[in-house]
């Protein structure tokens, strides 16, 4: 049995490229397997997040890959996230967290990732997984927010 016909077995931890993750997904849609597909777009946001040393940074990194795929798909093409990575290099990527999680209203990148089944992709999720790194206004927020997506249906 080969890579194609177990996806158990495979290895994709061997996916080095962004491209390599994208030609993977494509082929596993055209072939209707789904679960390649997932866990080629998880290793591509794997590589995204990979030249950073803090865990939080480095999933913060895989958020914005994970959106920036979305909108590759939506619209063929290369989208960067332009605004939050300008912010996130002037201001750094907890204040980003922190924005999001305290924000009156859901990010456009936080339904789009809710909507897609990658509610653990979203600052939210970051914010609530260390909780040592925040403020606990800021943990509750976030909670809050996710509780809500939970309770709304797909």
């Amino acid at each position: 049995m080969n890579a194609v016909t177990e996806p158990n077995q495979f290895d994709f931890s061997k996916i080095t490229t962004i491209e390599a993750a994208r030609n993977l997904m494509t082929n596993a849609l055209k072939g209707s397997r789904h679960d390649l597909y997932q866990g080629a777009f998880r290793r591509l946001c794997e590589i995204e997040g990979k030249d950073h040393d803090d865990p939080v940074v480095v999933k913060f990194w895989q958020a914005i890959a994970a959106v920036e795929q979305i909108l590759f798909e939506k619209y063929g093409r290369v989208v960067r996230a332009a605004r939050i990575r300008k912010k996130a290099k002037k201001k750094g990527e907890i204040v980003c967290l922190i924005d999001w999680a305290l924000g009156k209203h859901e990010t456009d990148g936080f339904q789009m990732l809710a909507k897609k089944g990658l509610i653990d992709k979203t600052g939210e999720f970051i914010v609530t997984s260390y909780p040592d790194r925040f403020a606990p206004e800021v943990v509750l927020a976030a909670a809050q927010r996710l509780k809500r997506a939970e309770a709304q249906p797909a």
